[in-house]
């Protein structure tokens, strides 16, 4: 696998980021908000409470579908040199992606036009493929340059 350190660095920069996502309650703060973690993610994520998982029964510091993004994101990137390993010939992660924005797209509007109502579980799901799909559709680029591209 090349370019070990820009994986490593990602990799990391990822987890952090899936850390401190989850808000005030890991770090034994009163409340998320006024707490770094909560202004971290403030312009990112809309942050509603009634969209939101709790830790230790704080508020987390981004909505259930963002950190289900993160934990994708940081999954897949974590998954990234197995696939690499097994030397695919095609990149079939690239329509993942695309299924898993259709997915965010439809759960979106059939919420939006009360055909159903999502819950916190459903929304860290999808979310989760996404930011899964996401990771590992970029995945043949840390192949080997002495690979066969694909």
């Amino acid at each position: 696998m090349s370019d070990k350190w820009l994986y490593s660095g990602v990799w990391f920069s990822l987890f952090l980021i899936l850390l401190f996502s989850m808000g005030g309650g890991i770090w034994g703060a009163d409340s998320t908000f006024g707490h770094w973690t909560g202004d971290m993610f403030r312009n990112l994520c809309h942050q509603d409470p009634n969209r939101s998982f709790y830790v230790n029964n704080l508020q987390m510091a981004v909505n259930s579908r963002c950190f289900g993004v993160f934990a994708g994101l940081f999954l897949g990137w974590t998954l990234i040199p197995l696939f690499v390993k097994a030397k695919l010939k095609k990149n079939p992660f690239l329509w993942l992606l695309l299924l898993a924005l259709i997915i965010q797209i439809i759960d979106y509007v059939g919420n939006h036009y009360e055909l159903w109502v999502n819950s916190n579980e459903s929304r860290l799901i999808f979310g989760c493929f996404l930011g899964l799909s996401a990771s590992l559709s970029i995945y043949d680029l840390f192949k080997s340059k002495n690979q066969k591209s694909l």
